[in-house]
């Protein structure tokens, strides 16, 4: 199952849907992808304050059908190098974010 959510995740960062947040065009060696629900987005998770990282949003409902029924646990962060996910978050029963701004940022901190 997690090798199924780690190509979907791929899928998702070429999808025309995916937004990227950075304002000033830089290029960092890590990406950050949050996928989730427009009916779950009280549970998002504030990406935009990590720091020495690409920033990207997907909105499953945005998502082909295939690519929807494949996800149960949203959100969904996903800590990429170049295409390749180096970790994987997926939410809990409640939808809600097993992961914090803060453990996603150590993990940064401690690859770069």
């Amino acid at each position: 199952m997690k090798n199924l959510i780690l190509s979907l995740l791929l899928l998702l960062a070429f999808s025309s849907t995916v937004e990227n947040a950075n304002k000033i065009d830089l290029d960092y060696d890590y990406t950050v992808l949050h996928l989730n629900a427009n009916w779950n987005k009280d549970n998002s998770l504030p990406i935009q304050t990590l720091n020495g990282c690409n920033l990207e949003w997907a909105i499953l409902e945005e998502q082909p059908k295939s690519v929807q029924e494949k996800f149960s646990k949203i959100p969904v962060i996903a800590l990429k190098k170049g295409n390749e996910p180096v970790r994987v978050w997926e939410g809990n029963i409640m939808f809600e974010p097993t992961v914090t701004i803060e453990e996603i940022q150590e993990v940064l901190n401690e690859l770069q």
